[in-house]
């Protein structure tokens, strides 16, 4: 029997995954994967990526360590990767108690485990947020942007040119590519 296009995108996906933390030493790690009914889901560690302890602001602090889940719903590749931090942060596209965070403002079938990352790591930094109502779940956070000093600190995922060459089975078209401006998903 041949095997689903969702489960051959998940394979492709735990590999992208595997080579993305080899190319990003020290920043990505612990890489571990489940079944779970929801989805499969896939676990790292992202560091020197820092965002704000979910604290009463003003008394905000930086964190550069998050777990993070990044879950392939059933009906993945048609919906879209989710991510859930396991300590949620202070930021308006973060839920304050399940650590989800809406990474897409709109998502795509050829969307990986490659842009999901850089995504989840735009957004804690506060490279990126989205203002609409559909998208914020801490109200408070976007409040408080005047009085933050942004974007916050980062080591840059890298994403060598092989990865994106060698992953035909989600790639964009030429040309094509999602348009984001500063400040907003």
């Amino acid at each position: 029997m041949t095997a689903s296009v969702r489960s051959r995108r998940l394979e492709n996906e735990w590999a992208l995954l595997r080579r993305l933390v080899a190319h990003n030493g020290g920043i990505l790690e612990g890489v571990r994967r489940e079944v779970q009914p929801e989805g499969d889901v896939f676990h790292v560690i992202l560091h020197r990526t820092s965002a704000l302890a979910l604290e009463q602001p003003p008394s905000l602090m930086a964190v550069a360590s998050h777990t993070v889940s990044f879950r392939y719903p059933a009906y993945y590749p048609s919906v879209p990767i989710e991510a859930f931090l396991a300590t949620p942060v202070f930021h308006p596209n973060v839920h304050p108690e399940n650590g989800f965070v809406c990474l897409w403002s709109r998502s795509s079938v050829g969307d990986t485990i490659l842009e999901a990352a850089g995504q989840l790591q735009r957004i804690i930094t506060w490279q990126l947020w989205n203002d609409r109502a559909e998208h914020v779940m801490q109200p408070e956070a976007l409040q408080w942007t005047p009085n933050l000093t942004l974007p916050l600190s980062c080591d840059p995922l890298c994403i060598p040119d092989d990865l994106q060459l060698e992953r035909t089975y989600a790639r964009k078209p030429e040309g094509s590519r999602r348009r984001l401006s500063a400040g907003s998903l």
